[in-house]
């Protein structure tokens, strides 16, 4: 009889386990979620990289009107110029990046992001409001379509990282 009570306890143990877990994750949305992490880290080590450089760029052009080179100061403000316009690109881009549903995130929305010390002010126009995912959500899609945005997102913030590589070695050209 106390065999019988303990397979008894034991099947009801597992039963209420297996009714208590979550449904198994698919092996595509482990490779959405996969994605999205790139896509938090990358994009917030770029974004970084960007504000120094812009930080930077800002002390070159004071430097070189104070040399009196009005030539390098004025290309260096056109590499600036472009380094802004690629800033509204990469918050533009980031405000479509969403969770993969039903996968905890183990980073908060701004991860990776950081705007201390970034001049908002600058984006006339540009709406700042980094209410990230708020409005956009995967439910209901597919775990293949899910994954196809998320791939999709990596090959822009791969192309934002291309255009931010090219403005830099054109500061290096001009530097030279």
């Amino acid at each position: 009889m106390k065999i019988i009570e303990s397979l008894f306890c034991v099947g009801l143990c597992a039963m209420s386990w297996t009714a208590c877990g979550d449904a198994p994750t698919s092996l595509t949305l482990e490779e959405a979620n996969k994605i999205h992490g790139q896509l938090t880290r990358l994009s917030g080590e770029l974004h970084d990289r960007m504000l120094a450089e812009t930080a930077a760029l800002e002390v070159e052009i004071e430097s070189a009107m104070l040399a009196g080179d009005s030539s390098l100061a004025l290309q260096l403000a056109r590499i600036e110029s472009r380094m802004n316009e690629w800033d509204v690109r990469f918050h533009d881009w980031s405000e479509t990046v969403v969770e993969v549903p039903g996968i905890e995130s183990d980073h908060d929305d701004h991860a990776g992001h950081d705007h201390a010390g970034h001049d908002h002010g600058s984006h006339a126009g540009h709406d700042h409001d980094h209410s990230h995912h708020a409005a956009i959500s995967l439910e209901g899609m597919s775990d293949d379509e899910i994954l196809a945005i998320q791939e999709a997102l990596l090959a822009e913030l791969e192309t934002l990282q291309a255009l931010y590589e090219e403005s830099m070695l054109a500061k290096q050209a001009i530097q030279q």
